[in-house]
């Protein structure tokens, strides 16, 4: 049988693509990112491993290929953490966080650094006065740059860079700096008044002329130690990318106009029915890249209820059940760290753990994991969910696809790696540590000859296995009684690389 429970359709309401302010934020890499560029171009800039050196190379959109890697930034005694950058046109500013003598992450850095650059190829660079370490603003055109620091912010602007000194009241934490292409300057900051137990979020627009003026914004917890960030000149996000329904979006219409408020945080939106207390399982936000968020949970632990938010009617749809039962189901292990390509909700139900699965968050499948764990894709596109003898695959692409194979062994870790394909980490013998890799078939599982490191486990046995999500790429860990072993496998080529971590 396909799943238990209750399958449901509930179109979800408003399109969360072109709605998502974080969608035109930099990708994030270890210690960089990369940049979209208008010609279709992308540029990554990224910190050594040494920190001595920050590189950047460029992605041509015509040959589908990255260029040679080019020195950014590489000066004596210097040593940088991070990056951040901004782009427009062809132009791209950085800021790299850096420090004398070494860095430490602890700490926020002194001798942080504005990089510009007009093409990629040739680069500008200042040091930035004080602790500086928010990201840069670049004008519509690219031809102006900003990075803001403690009472004050440089600027490139007419071939140079300025340090200018401004007075920011009660600025508490993060700052994000906006520049227009004549060089007018907006700065937002939560500011702090009646010693603290009042907070607004304050603009302060500064004109090329010299003309100041300023202007207050409706934002809850402005003052709040969470990411305040420009996305762009006229785009601004407030809150944590990991958590969309708690972000608020300021915006305006063009680098002339003042700012308003046009995304209010969902989770304060008309509509939502937010479960809280004991007896209930408590609301949960989830989402999928070009899908509406979601809230979910249950009055009573028994029927789970799924609303979708409106990003344009700024409202909640009515609650639809998703899964009933007779047993009580509290939430899973449901923390990872980047949104995966469906939405997959686990939950335990006694002794039982099951998942609740849908590709569009619109039809929901309630399926037993057989105390097996969640398979996620490597890309984290598709999930799986598998039993002794077979494997469903659930994707945006095909849906909900049954391989006859599953995870024969204890310790079996079956991986989705397409819409219709899995591996399998298994091991010869049913408390084996996993051996060796194989992928599905059409008529069972085929060995690679994938190398998996051996591992220092000793007489250990292997109890169990379990999928963690809080980092990225998936890593899957083994439990013995005293060893926990991990595995991340990762696509190379036509084939796959295992990497080994035992603790």
């Amino acid at each position: 049988m396909l799943a238990a429970g209750l399958l449901v359709a509930a179109p979800p309401t408003g399109e969360a693509s072109g709605t998502d302010p974080t969608a035109g934020l930099p990708e994030r890499l270890g210690t960089g990112v990369i940049v979209d560029l208008a010609d279709g171009d992308r540029f990554k800039v990224v910190v050594s491993p040494d920190q001595r050196t920050v590189w950047g190379s460029r992605y041509d959109a015509a040959t589908s290929a990255w260029g040679e890697r080019s020195v950014v930034l590489r000066a004596k005694d210097l040593y940088c953490g991070n990056v951040d950058a901004r782009a427009a046109g062809t132009a791209i500013a950085v800021i790299a966080r850096c420090d004398r003598g070494g860095y430490a992450d602890d700490q926020a850095p002194t001798h942080s650094q504005a990089l510009y650059s007009p093409d990629g190829s040739t680069w500008q660079r200042a040091t930035l006065p004080g602790e500086a370490y928010d990201e840069p603003g670049i004008s519509p055109s690219g031809n102006a740059a900003i990075w803001p620091v403690h009472q004050g912010w440089v600027t490139w602007t007419n071939g140079r860079f300025t340090e200018v000194e401004r007075s920011l009241p009660g600025q508490e934490y993060t700052i994000t700096g906006m520049i227009s292409d004549a060089g007018d300057v907006s700065v937002m900051y939560g500011e702090a008044r009646d010693r603290g137990r009042d907070c607004v979020m304050t603009v302060l627009d500064v004109a090329a002329t010299g003309a100041e003026s300023r202007q207050e914004l409706d934002v809850p917890n402005a003052c709040a130690d969470v990411w305040l960030a420009n996305v762009d000149a006229t785009t601004v996000f407030f809150g944590e990318r990991e958590y969309p329904a708690s972000a608020v979006t300021i915006t305006r219409p063009d680098t002339a106009s003042p700012w308003a408020v046009t995304g209010p945080a969902p989770d304060r939106a008309p509509g939502l029915v937010r479960h809280r207390g004991r007896g209930t399982a408590t609301t949960l936000f989830t989402s999928s890249p070009g899908l509406p968020l979601l809230a979910v949970g249950s009055p009573d632990k028994r029927t789970f209820y799924a609303q979708s938010y409106d990003p344009v009617a700024h409202s909640w749809s009515a609650p639809t059940a998703i899964r009933t039962g007779p047993t009580a189901c509290t939430w899973g292990d449901n923390f990872i760290q980047e949104p995966l390509g469906v939405f997959a909700l686990r939950v335990r139900c006694g002794k039982a753990e099951r998942v609740l699965v849908s590709v569009d968050g619109a039809t929901w499948t309630d399926v037993s994991l057989a105390g097996r764990p969640l398979g996620v894709a490597p890309d984290h596109a598709e999930v799986s969910v598998s039993n002794a003898r077979r494997t469903l695959v659930f994707s945006r692409e095909e849906g909900v696809v049954r391989l006859p194979v599953g995870g024969d062994n204890r310790c079996d870790a079956v991986q989705p790696v397409s819409p219709d394909t899995a591996i399998r980490l298994t091991a010869s013998t049913d408390r084996g540590w996993p051996s060796r890799l194989e992928v599905s078939t059409s008529s069972g599982w085929r060995r690679t000859d994938t190398t998996i490191p051996r591992s220092r486990v000793g007489d250990d046995t292997c109890r169990e296995s379990d999928v963690a999500l809080y980092e990225r790429p998936t890593t899957y860990n083994f439990l013995g009684r005293r060893r926990v072993a991990s595995l991340v496998v990762t696509p190379r080529g036509d084939g796959w690389v295992v990497r080994r971590g035992t603790y």
